[in-house]
């Protein structure tokens, strides 16, 4: 048996040629070598076959029946290295089936992938995505094992070695709720908001948030009626009812108009958030998850706002 180590992948590439010009001068001129590298690639091949492989005849090289025998083995052998491992890795949004999975929250999924919508459809009608809901502590894990491709949300804690982060937009908070059944207008005054029962998004069940330590600094106090891990329920669940909640902006962007409330500033200093794209350093270079990045980069793009202070402190917490 010849031993696989003594093998140059261009001796297969120079024995191909030969099978298809059966002259020694043209099939160098046919790999881009010259002739004297071709007789040399020829006698490699006949001393690891150990076989002519080739003959002269009728002023021709004929291949000979080990030649013929394994023609169409190294014909597949550089095929699959051509297709397999040395293809274009360009990507062609127009012809891709593709499925994308992106682990969001409930708020990041309408902040950032209803931005996405009308590109997406545009430009790869056939591409597909999948949202699945995660929380901070599995996403390291999702991305590791494939379940997502990449995730959006808010991410204060250091990446691990084998991830990518990229900050998409700066998010803010508004107040939101039923004028009518409030008896209250835009901007809400602080003696209004004390007095009107609170949602709060609550992630771990707690009824506590970041605007009652603000409140508590200034010697004041709100009533939570309620904690809900879902952003995205809370304008519903204020349709009709005599009640307020602070929500990222952008949510109260796309709900407010549909659940029939009014947005108004927060009247005490609410900081807001990052939100960030997570991604495997696995997909880093694919030009099919670069080009679904650069998809989500510019939806975020789209929603910056002005810079924020040098000295604006980040939250850690996630009830509101």
């Amino acid at each position: 048996m010849t031993d696989l180590r003594l093998f140059d992948l261009n001796l297969l590439v120079a024995f191909e040629a030969l099978m298809a010009e059966r002259n020694v001068t043209r099939a160098a001129q046919r790999i881009g070598v010259g002739q004297p590298a071709m007789s040399y690639a020829l006698s490699r091949l006949r001393e690891l076959f150990g076989d002519e492989l080739f003959v002269r005849a009728l002023g021709t090289m004929q291949p000979t029946t080990r030649a013929l025998e394994i023609a169409a083995p190294i014909a597949r052998v550089l095929a699959d290295i051509r297709n397999g491992v040395l293809h274009d890795r360009s990507f062609s949004p127009d012809q891709s089936g593709m499925t994308f999975r992106i682990g969001a929250s409930d708020h990041s999924e309408i902040a950032v992938l209803s931005s996405v919508f009308g590109e997406l459809r545009a430009a790869a009608p056939n591409v597909r995505i999948v949202v699945r809901s995660v929380d901070r502590d599995r996403v390291p894990t999702m991305l590791e094992s494939g379940g997502i491709d990449l995730a959006i949300g808010y991410f204060p804690e250091p990446v691990g070695g084998a991830e990518h982060r990229e900050v998409l937009f700066h998010e803010d908070f508004v107040c939101i709720f039923d004028a009518k059944a409030c008896n209250a207008s835009a901007p809400l005054q602080l003696k209004m908001y004390l007095d009107l029962p609170h949602i709060i998004m609550s992630l771990r069940g707690e009824l506590t948030g970041v605007a009652d330590s603000v409140l508590a600094r200034q010697g004041a106090k709100r009533f939570v009626l309620m904690g809900t891990p879902h952003f995205i329920a809370i304008p519903y669940l204020l349709r009709g009812h005599r009640a307020v909640a602070a929500v990222p902006r952008r949510l109260a962007e796309h709900c407010s108009a549909v659940a029939g409330l009014t947005v108004s500033p927060v009247p005490i200093k609410m900081e807001g958030y990052d939100v960030s794209m997570r991604w495997h350093l696995r997909t880093d270079t694919d030009p099919a998850y670069r080009w679904f990045r650069e998809l989500i980069r510019g939806a975020g793009r789209s929603k910056l706002q002005k810079a924020r202070p040098a000295n604006r402190t980040r939250l850690r917490k996630k009830n509101y």
